[in-house]
């Protein structure tokens, strides 16, 4: 009798153990073909535009030289195009580069220049353009990036998150920027909605995408 009971109360266990593979194993599937969420740029305190004084020069812009400080310790000599980019935040025009500026002394800017988030300066040039978030976003259209939190969707009647709730918009809807204070942004929606919103987190990540043209 008791060689029985503890047959049955191994086979229970093993079975509780075939289960529980399963269930990891179909996990570990799921989160394997799932795709990867995407990591939203940060904004700095403003964005610098690396362009060519002339199209045919594009190749004279590939390689920027980054120092520990500006105008001294070089760190290194990097293809433009391995910056990262503001994607899909911002979208440059073909032969123009964009990227974030966290400091600015006279025609010095200092950037990031990988993912991690080292950092050194570049020199500007005549040709290129620097512009401040509050001066650059006034009188654009923008657009909500997806898959936000749904307290980053909310518009509010003041720039404050105790603020009275006007609603939430999504990432399909359009809006007009007015103004810029801090993080926070004073917006129209094409549906009439009008109020504040954040426009970068509380990490310094962007929440929206400039539109081309007013609506691309």
């Amino acid at each position: 009798m008791s060689r029985l009971r503890i047959s049955r109360n191994f086979g229970k266990s093993y079975n509780s153990l075939f289960l529980l593979a399963i269930s990891v194993a179909v996990t570990l599937l799921l989160c394997s073909s799932a795709p990867a969420a995407y990591d939203r740029p940060r904004a700095g305190q403003g964005i610098l535009f690396i362009r060519p004084a002339f199209p045919e020069q594009a190749d004279e812009i590939k390689k920027i030289v980054l120092y520990e400080a500006p105008g001294i310790d070089r760190i290194l000599v990097i293809d433009v195009t391995r910056l990262p980019t503001l994607s899909p935040s911002l979208s440059p025009q073909s032969g123009e580069y964009v990227v974030a500026v966290t400091g600015k002394r006279g025609n010095w800017f200092r950037i990031a220049y990988d993912d991690a988030g080292r950092d050194g300066w570049i020199q500007g040039h005549c040709f290129w353009d620097y512009a401040n978030w509050p001066d650059f976003l006034p009188g654009r259209t923008v657009a909500l990036l997806p898959d936000l939190r749904v307290s980053l969707t909310e518009v509010h009647q003041e720039p404050l998150e105790s603020s009275l709730s006007l609603g939430h918009v999504s990432s399909d809807l359009k809006m007009r920027v007015l103004e810029i204070r801090d993080d926070w942004a004073r917006i129209r929606c094409e549906n009439g909605l009008k109020g504040w919103l954040r426009w970068c987190d509380g990490n310094g990540k962007l929440l929206i995408a400039v539109l081309k043209n007013g609506g691309e």
